[in-house]
């Protein structure tokens, strides 16, 4: 009697702990299964998401998910290809950590989330075994379809000379000051002349809809490699906005 219990007891156990580590899967058939991994690895992040958006190229795929009823939303970007999905995180400015924005003093009110952007996209490269040309469509495809972002700032860095981006202030921030935000594009500005100044040609992507600037080089000092390296910088500017 004592030794079927044992067996039971043994048997549950098994069971148990492989639910769970079916259940925290990152790469996964099923879609839902890939996101689930995310909001366990980040319960923070609001589960009432929609899939608001999706592209779908070759045998790759991009969904963007979103909490569409937050203002200060958090999102979640899945890479499919073939039959596989992963699932990485897209939160927004309030997470500095992730962004390690190369602007940013000001200490984080939000909790950390220790990755970043750049590790995300790295991890879901590795996961869904993307080759170097994989990689580019997907990135390529997401800054294009998926965010919608404004290229080529390199060849018109002018516009942050006197650039503020207006955006309603994120809970638990104060407001910033116009003239500081300024101060952070007029910086921007001179990073990118500087880089045209040395001959460096990285590519710096507007990503308005988010209030940030993404410089982007390939580090890979070989032709067939493609080795993504992305610096963050905020430039929207938290403000109160008032009804009239």
């Amino acid at each position: 009697m004592k030794l079927s219990f044992i067996i039971i007891l043994l048997l549950s156990f098994i069971f148990v702990n492989s639910c769970k580590n079916k259940s925290i899967n990152p790469t996964s058939q099923i879609e839902q299964e890939s996101i689930n991994y995310v909001l366990d690895k980040f319960p923070f992040i609001d589960k009432k998401l929609e899939k608001i958006k999706k592209v779908e190229f070759d045998s790759l795929a991009i969904s963007l998910y979103r909490n569409v009823d937050k203002t200060d939303y958090d999102e979640i970007l899945v890479f499919q290809k073939g039959n596989n999905s992963y699932a990485i995180p897209f939160f927004s400015n309030m997470y500095y950590d992730f962004w390690n924005f190369k602007n940013e003093n000001e200490k984080s009110q939000f909790p950390t989330t220790n990755t970043t952007f750049e590790k995300e996209l790295e991890k879901s490269a590795s996961y869904l075994n993307l080759n170097s040309d994989e990689k580019q469509q997907i990135f390529i495809q997401l800054i294009t379809s998926i965010l919608n972002t404004e290229d080529m700032l390199e060849k018109k860095p002018q516009m942050f000379e006197d650039f503020v981006l207006f955006s309603p202030r994120k809970s638990k921030y104060k407001d910033e000051e116009a003239n500081d935000c300024l101060k952070k594009t007029k910086e921007l500005y001179k990073q990118i002349i500087e880089d045209r100044i040395n001959g460096i040609r990285p590519s710096y992507i507007l990503d308005k809809e988010n209030g940030r600037v993404y410089k982007l080089f390939n580090e890979s000092k070989n032709s067939n490699e493609y080795i993504l390296r992305i610096e963050t910088y905020r430039v929207d500017c938290y403000t109160t906005l008032y009804e009239m």
